[in-house]
Parts: structure tokens; C-alpha cells; sequence
């Protein structure tokens, strides 16, 4: 397999998605087809009381052979225009990513009852609480799964051993250049050994303002490279 620079680009036993050319030499008699999932059984409802009338943001990892949930729980007005209510981080979990249990984890009261399946309730962070388990080699057992949450204005980090028992890293928010109401993703790139940040704001496009998607970088996690626009060639 070759670039289109005729360079050859070793990618080691590393997967790839053959989505394009970018790694594609040639093609003799086959051709690159996006096949369309196939819907199947529901396999979660949100019926809890905590989970309001608007549940976004899921989050599925994989991690011990458990199959792990995130997502947001909020009630908005008759409109979708107006969150009613406060915003709650919930969690299920399950062992072959059909069958999900919501476990009372007893962590957070909601109208005075613990019985229920919520991480997180301190808003704005709430909002949009987007975790991953940390595949840095050096991550302190305490960090192994890390997160971000935040409101329009700032991200903050979070750490976690279990996945469950959250806590902040810092009081202070670790990114502010952006606008944040959208599930925004971290992870580990084990290709340049440092965390990767990918999160929306608005740029101006032909006099229209628009949403698009700015990157940026960091080696701890808690200090980021000033954000870049994502570029699209030929797009």
C-alpha cells in the first residue's frame, strides 16, 4: 500500500479504516462500498424519572469484558427550548452491549432518593460529560478513565479508576477557547504519543457564521496547545 505520493507508509499491525485512497495503492475489480447499519431491538429506554424527556451524548466503552454507558439526562420545556430542571450524568452497563442494566448506585440523591443509576449531577458540567479510558502508559491507576464536561464557555477535566466514582482533576477549566455544548472527544493517540482534543466553535465562512470543528493537544491532559481549525482538502 502506497500514499498518493507513491510513499510507501508502514502502519504496522496498527488497524486502519479503509474509508478512502489515502492508503490504497490501487484497485483491481473491487471497489470501496459504505454498507448502512442495520437497525436492530431497542435495546435501552429512558424511562427514569432523573432521565427527563431529553437523553443525549451517549458514550458506549469496552473495558474487562463489561460493555460501559454514558449519557445525559434533562427535561426541556414543550418547545426544546428551555432545560427545566437540572442535568444529570447517567451510567448503565452490560456484558454483551444488548441487555443493559441501570444499577442504583446510591451517589447522587434525586428528589431525595439515591436509589438511581446518575454519576454526576453539578452542572455545567453535566451538560456534556464525555469520557474514555486513558490508554497512556504512564496513567496513574486513579486517572484510567478521564473525562470532559463543561458549558458553553470551558471544559473541565475529570479522572476516574472505575469509570463510576468521578472527581475533578483541577478546579480550574483546562480549555476555554471554543463553544462547548456538544459532546466533545478526548483520547490518547498512541500514534503521537499525546492527548488529543477535538471539540466545536463558530467560524466565519463567506460572511455566514457556522459551526466547525477545532483540535488542539496536550501531554498531561490538563494543559492544551492553543486550538486549530481541521482543515478539508478538496472537500
Amino acid at each position: 500500500m502506497t500514499s498518493p505520493h507513491d510513499e510507501v507508509t508502514h502502519i504496522g499491525d496498527r488497524r486502519e479504516l479503509m474509508a478512502d485512497d489515502s492508503l490504497i495503492d490501487r484497485l483491481d475489480d473491487v471497489a470501496l462500498t459504505l454498507h448502512r447499519p442495520t437497525p436492530k431491538e431497542v435495546v435501552l429506554v429512558h424511562d427514569r424519572p432523573w432521565e427527563g424527556n431529553v437523553c443525549f451524548y451517549h458514550t458506549v466503552l469496552y473495558d474487562n469484558g463489561k460493555y460501559q454507558m454514558y449519557y445525559r439526562g434533562a427535561h426541556y420545556d414543550d418547545i426544546g427550548d428551555r432545560s427545566i430542571g437540572s442535568q444529570v450524568v447517567c451510567y448503565a452497563e452490560s456484558d454483551d452491549g444488548i441487555s443493559w442494566n441501570k444499577p442504583d448506585l446510591g451517589l447522587f440523591s434525586f428528589d431525595g432518593d439515591t436509589n438511581n443509576n446518575i454519576i454526576w449531577d453539578v452542572e455545567p458540567e453535566s451538560h456534556n460529560f464525555s469520557p474514555f479510558i486513558d490508554a497512556n502508559p504512564n496513567c496513574p491507576s486513579e486517572q484510567r478513565y478521564k473525562a470532559r464536561g463543561g458549558g458553553r464557555k470551558r471544559l473541565h477535566a475529570f479522572q476516574s479508576s472505575d469509570g463510576i466514582h468521578w472527581s475533578l482533576i483541577q478546579k480550574d477549566p483546562v480549555i476555554t477557547e471554543g463553544a462547548f455544548d456538544s459532546q466533545n472527544l478526548a483520547f490518547w493517540d498512541t500514534n503521537t504519543q499525546q492527548y488529543r482534543s477535538y471539540f466545536r466553535d463558530f467560524k466565519i465562512h463567506d460572511g455566514v457564521r457556522v459551526r466547525d470543528i477545532m483540535t488542539s493537544t496536550s501531554d498531561d491532559f490538563l494543559n492544551w496547545s492553543t486550538p486549530e481549525w481541521l482543515e478539508y482538502s478538496g472537500a
